[in-house]
């Protein structure tokens, strides 16, 4: 094998486990290690049309907070992971349990894709969320939050 291989691999095996911290972190709901894995000047940016993008570790785990208690229980069905040397791209559905304004749970499906650019110690520098914007209206609109 030629050391140029050797190391793509390892840079491969880096962001494989930076993005198995930082999915677990998700999946755990946990905004304080989310934030700990993002750079101190990292971007989060939700790219929905109308959203601003969110900077820094603590504002970032505000905005990751805020995101739990408005959703409740979030969940993720992965479709495909593709990584490259310093990113990974998470193509993904988002399950959301929702209550809509006839107090009648239901779920909201709403398909969504994360790329994520990672810095050599594995910190996230930026994260782009690219989502369904008219699913998520219905959903948040069915549910009264929208």
């Amino acid at each position: 094998m030629a050391t140029s291989s050797l190391a793509e691999v390892r840079t491969a095996m880096t962001v494989e486990d930076a993005y198995a911290r930082y999915h677990a972190a998700w999946e755990a709901q946990d905004p304080d290690r989310i934030a700990d894995l993002h750079s101190t000047d990292s971007i989060f940016w939700l790219q929905d049309g109308r959203s601003p993008f969110v900077q820094g570790r603590e504002p970032i785990r505000r905005h990751c907070a805020g995101l739990f208690q408005l959703y409740g229980e979030i969940g993720f069905e992965p479709c495909r992971v593709l990584y490259g040397e310093d990113r990974w791209v998470f193509d993904y559905t988002m399950v959301l349990k929702l209550t809509d304004t006839s107090g009648k749970p239901f779920v909201a499906r709403i398909d969504m894709i994360d790329v994520v650019d990672v810095n050599p110690a594995g910190e996230v520098t930026r994260k782009d969320v690219f989502v369904d914007r008219a699913a998520t209206q219905e959903a948040l609109a069915r549910a009264g939050l929208g």
